[in-house]
């Protein structure tokens, strides 16, 4: 029951903050008290019948007025900021367009693949898993076995890519791996792993695909990220290392795509989930469950990509939306953080031998 009301109490609090916090309702309301016609203007006096507690409620709405416009300012200039400095949309339709998805076998990647094949997209899937049967068959569906910590395998791949469908203008870092243990406890050959995967795989399929969007100036380059990267924890110390270098490393090539090459067709997404009921998670899945953690299903996760692509907007999506607090925690006294941390951690050091 506690987690029941728990998840109550926060959807109802984002509920609560999205209507006050919007300018059109607040807006509307003051216009009610304040300069709609005499007669209904009245009514509302006659209502609330004590001049000062009329007086306090204008005052409130004009300062929740205030907040609401400029919280949608923030919002506004954060979204033409992730957009490269874009007020629209880029102006191309995904359908038949190529895009790659690395470890598209499984999981998230495999829901992904699925969408967007289902929308007309030409999908290359790398992963060095065999596609399933279920993905065998679909004329827009082509497999490319590739190890992703190889950089001679992912350009030889590249090359196949481009002979067989032609330049991808989507590439979705999607692979990565997940493993519990103590920093002592960590083997130096899946730490070495890990890092090849989520980290430098990244590097080696922006070099084989982004200059062709480059001299096209025509492209979307998205990377699943986590919460993780805003977040050390106990247990996971290689993962969320590797996830807040992920994301290092999107910001980095945001920058460089602006100041370097000077793009303008060209828009980056970086998608945070939270814990997603993956089998990457099922060892910890059942002592998050009992400690109130909200698991994804690998679906959201999915359609928020899906959805970043056909939008045709760069940005950055945390899932669910209020995860995105995380990303203030940096900024936040130390204590807070510690306290935010070791909540975490010792959840998942509960799994960890």
């Amino acid at each position: 029951m506690s987690l029941a009301l728990r998840h109550a109490s926060t959807l109802l609090t984002q509920t609560l903050t999205h209507t006050a916090l919007n300018p059109l309702l607040t807006a509307t309301l003051l216009y009610l008290l304040t300069a709609s016609p005499r007669r209904i203007r009245s009514h509302l006096t006659h209502r609330i019948a004590n001049p000062v507690r009329y007086a306090r409620i204008v005052t409130a709405l004009k300062w929740v007025l205030a907040l609401g416009l400029v919280r949608k300012a923030n919002q506004t200039l954060n979204a033409v900021a992730l957009n490269g400095g874009r007020w629209g949309a880029a102006k191309w339709v995904v359908e038949g367009e190529v895009c790659v998805v690395t470890g598209g076998c499984g999981g998230i990647g495999e829901l992904v693949v699925r969408k967007l094949a289902g929308k007309g997209v030409r999908v290359a899937v790398v992963d060095v898993v065999a596609l399933p049967e279920g993905m065998r068959g679909y004329a827009n569906i082509k497999h490319y076995p590739c190890d992703l910590t190889s950089p001679q395998a992912v350009y030889a791949a590249a090359e196949k890519i481009r002979a067989t469908l032609g330049p991808p203008s989507i590439l979705i870092n999607n692979a990565g791996i997940l493993a519990a243990h103590t920093i002592l406890s960590t083997p130096d050959d899946y730490l070495r792993k890990i890092f090849d995967v989520n980290v430098l795989s990244n590097w080696y399929t922006v070099k084989a695909f982004l200059p062709h969007m480059i001299a096209r100036n025509k492209g979307h380059v998205v990377t699943v990220a986590s919460t993780a990267s805003y977040l050390g924890v106990a247990g996971v110390a290689d993962y969320t290392a590797s996830k807040a270098a992920v994301l290092a490393f999107h910001e980095s090539l945001n920058q460089e795509l602006a100041l370097r090459y000077k793009t303008t067709g060209i828009v980056t997404t970086s998608i945070h989930p939270g814990w997603v009921r993956t089998p990457l998670v099922k060892p910890v899945e059942a002592e998050l469950s009992r400690n109130g953690s909200v698991l994804l299903e690998p679906g959201a996760v999915a359609d928020a990509v899906v959805r970043s692509v056909l939008s045709g907007r760069g940005g950055q999506v945390f899932l669910p939306e209020s995860a995105g607090r995380v990303a203030a925690l940096r900024g936040m006294p130390n204590w807070v953080q510690e306290r935010v941390r070791k909540g975490v951690g010792r959840t998942i050091l509960e799994v960890v031998e």
